[in-house]
């Protein structure tokens, strides 16, 4: 009976953390922004983007998926 509601107990922080990390974009200008349209900081946005979404370009630039110019930091998330 203990397991059970460890086990309920840890689904129900699970589930609100994945829709908590995609509630994160960025904004046309590269800004991370909470779902309210409020700045946030980079690392939320890093944290939620999809791997592989930002690639380094020939130059050695960070990009992102529609290939505009992205912060170095989210190529190496």
């Amino acid at each position: 009976m203990k397991k059970l509601i460890l086990v309920a107990a840890v689904c129900c922080f699970a589930v609100p953390g994945a829709s908590f990390a995609a509630a994160y974009k960025l904004d046309a200008a590269g800004k991370c922004r909470d779902e309210k349209g409020k700045f946030a900081k980079q690392e939320l946005c890093a944290a939620a983007a999809p791997a592989g979404t930002y690639k380094l370009d020939a130059k050695g630039k960070c990009r992102d998926a529609k290939g505009q110019f992205a912060d170095a930091k989210l190529c190496k998330a």
